[in-house]
């Protein structure tokens, strides 16, 4: 490739333009320098991970001893998986449905699935509380995982409905006469054409499941099922004020890099354009 020449005035503006963006990203730079320093570094400076000591043994804050996060990290690890694997699962068969299939009441359900997206969670919790005191499912993890599902499928079947909407009907016709059943066919083939759909899906379903606080502190009343986002405010009531920004900083890394880690393996697929074309494709 023939490389490309350019005039004192455009290496002007580009310059003008790195210098604006360094000036622009500098402050978060300078943010995320302080998150690290605060982690890594103690009182006097130098290198120490005592800050990170709550990941396996009980420290000693103030006047109060916190317990290990072993037993939050596993309940939201455990929390997460299910949420995201079942909405995944559940949006793309729904999604696939609607999109393909002519049956009475498609078009109410996807007009309820639009109605949906436009109430907030939060006015519907209260309603949600007395129905899963209705169904004695109230203060245990199997009704925040249900309410947790139920609320991300409308926008997840949606999303991906628009997916299946892109994939030509002469791939799936094609799966048909090689003698795929529609079941088999979905997924032998038309599931792999929509993986930018569901890397978008599976990431927001992770990042709402993994950093839900709203659901476990209004539907969960004792402190037997924590989970991160509960055990952090535990630590940081006005009332205690038992952390110190060290140990917060350590436990915001413990608590972003598993969404880094899902974001890495999953950012190949989330920038993968959808199919495209038509006949002959």
């Amino acid at each position: 490739m023939a490389k490309v020449t350019l005039s004192k005035t455009e290496k002007k503006k580009q310059n003008i333009a790195i210098a604006v963006l360094v000036l622009l990203c500098a402050p978060i730079l300078y943010l995320y320098i302080s998150f690290f320093s605060l982690a890594f570094l103690g009182a006097d400076g130098a290198f120490t991970l005592s800050n990170f000591d709550f990941l396996y043994k009980p420290m000693k804050l103030k006047q109060t001893t916190i317990q290990p996060i072993g037993k939050s990290f596993v309940n939201t690890v455990y929390f997460t998986i299910i949420v995201t694997l079942s909405e995944v699962v559940i949006s793309c068969l729904a999604g696939y449905a609607l999109s393909r299939l002519q049956f009475r009441g498609r078009k109410t359900i996807q007009y309820s699935l639009l109605i949906l997206r436009m109430f907030p969670n939060l006015l519907l919790l209260i309603a949600v509380l007395y129905v899963l005191i209705a169904l004695h499912i109230v203060n245990t993890m199997v009704g925040v995982i249900l309410v947790a599902i139920a609320f991300r499928i409308p926008g997840s079947t949606f999303i991906i409905k628009n997916f299946f909407d892109g994939i030509p009907r002469d791939i799936e016709n094609s799966t048909l006469v090689d003698g795929c059943s529609r079941l088999s066919g979905f997924f032998q083939v038309i599931i792999y054409l929509v993986k930018p759909g569901i890397a978008s899906i599976s990431i927001f379903s992770f990042l709402s499941a993994w950093s839900n606080y709203i659901l476990f502190n209004t539907l969960i009343f004792n402190s037997k099922t924590p989970v991160i986002a509960t055990y952090l405010h535990s630590l940081s009531r006005s009332e205690q004020m038992i952390a110190d920004y060290g140990v917060f900083a350590a436990m915001a890394i413990v608590y972003m890099l598993p969404v880094f880690v899902f974001f890495v393996i999953s950012q190949k697929q989330l920038m993968e354009g959808n199919i495209g074309g038509g006949k002959g494709v």
